[in-house]
């Protein structure tokens, strides 16, 4: 399939978005230069779908080379790779500047002789301008034996999609790439929060804490934070945390969580909280590893709940989960309210 029909099937749409002023245009330029050398002229300009639109409309049938069609970047491409030739990938990049399918197929070349050297600048270009290829590149950048520190992409979203890749490969210096981009202010609320659950996960808690106090609050809650996920029988509001039961459901209820990160030794929980006639005989309760508070039923003044634990070398960080367990009575289904004005845990 010659170069302008494949051009044609995948952008035949940008064909009839071409209006009357374009291919009068198009007529004119023909008195000067080929219809495929105006294409070639547009390729190496970023006008893919002009240029596209031009090899659909004049003979497409007839496949693009080096002899009839000079200006075009992918005949140099082509005849590039079948000679393994390195000046006709140049010639190739010369047309096409700003082309990542060539610049991709350049750094190829390079990359296949282990010359990562030379494949670096073609890769940076198209961190530049496309997202496309930013797998494909990573894995270069990588295998290059670089520090990933020292290959940062300049533009601050491709430089976050790095770190991405860096986080989902547990590469060791994840933490270099992110003391980077802490320096050059790059962050945003994604990839802040993510960077905490990501340490958290790796088992680095105390790592994770360490970021989550220097950049609390979040716009968007990390596991570090108290999260809220819906329920479809409960109204949840926060500040202060307030649990209003639609008197409907007998189910379970463990929607809001948060985990702190502890030394080992003894602490104390403290819950500052009222409920307002909650009925049922399992009312919410707060629970905080393997140790739980009285749950709350009925109408209960505002009052503090004090409750133990130990938090043991192996274990690092303390779950705390509000939780209602379902009841087993006939008259099961949980009406009522929950305030827990505030939770804080004090080292003994």
């Amino acid at each position: 399939m010659g170069l302008g029909k494949l051009f044609s099937i995948q952008f035949y749409p940008f064909v009839w978005q071409l209006s009357s002023k374009h291919l009068n245009i198009c007529k004119e330029y023909s008195y000067y230069l080929s219809m495929k050398h105006l294409a070639g002229l547009l390729l190496s300009t970023l006008s893919l779908g002009f240029a596209a639109s031009i090899l659909f409309i004049h003979d497409v049938h007839s496949p693009a080379t080096i002899a009839n069609d000079p200006l075009n970047p992918f005949p140099w491409a082509d005849a590039a790779e079948a000679e393994n030739s390195e000046a006709k990938f140049l010639e190739a990049v010369k047309r096409g500047p700003n082309v990542p399918p060539i610049l991709i197929r350049a750094a190829n070349f390079y990359v296949s002789q282990n010359d990562y050297e030379k494949s670096r600048p073609y890769l940076k270009r198209i961190l530049e301008l496309s997202q496309a290829y930013n797998g494909i590149i990573f894995n270069y950048y990588l295998r290059s034996g670089v520090p990933p520190a020292a290959l940062v992409p300049e533009d601050p979203r491709q430089f976050r999609a790095f770190l991405y890749f860096l986080m989902a490969q547990r590469h060791p210096d994840s933490t270099q790439v992110w003391d980077k981009l802490v320096a050059a202010k790059a962050l945003d609320s994604d990839i802040s929060r993510d960077w905490i659950n990501h340490q958290f996960e790796l088992r680095h808690y105390q790592q994770a804490a360490d970021t989550w106090k220097k950049l609390s609050p979040l716009k968007k809650p990390s596991i570090l934070d108290w999260r809220f996920s819906p329920h479809d029988h409960v109204q949840i509001s926060r500040d202060p945390i307030t649990l209003r039961f639609d008197g409907t459901f007998n189910s379970s209820f463990a929607n809001i969580t948060r985990n702190y990160v502890l030394s080992p030794g003894k602490y104390s929980l403290k819950v500052d909280w009222e409920s307002e006639r909650i009925t049922t005989n399992e009312g919410p309760f707060v629970q905080v590893l393997d140790q739980v508070t009285p749950a709350l039923v009925g109408t209960t003044p505002r009052h503090t709940d004090h409750l133990e634990f130990v938090v043991s070398p192996s274990v690092g960080f303390a779950p705390v989960t509000i939780i209602r367990r379902p009841s087993q009575k006939f008259d099961n289904k949980i009406q009522g309210t929950l305030i827990v004005h505030s939770i804080a845990i004090e080292r003994q």
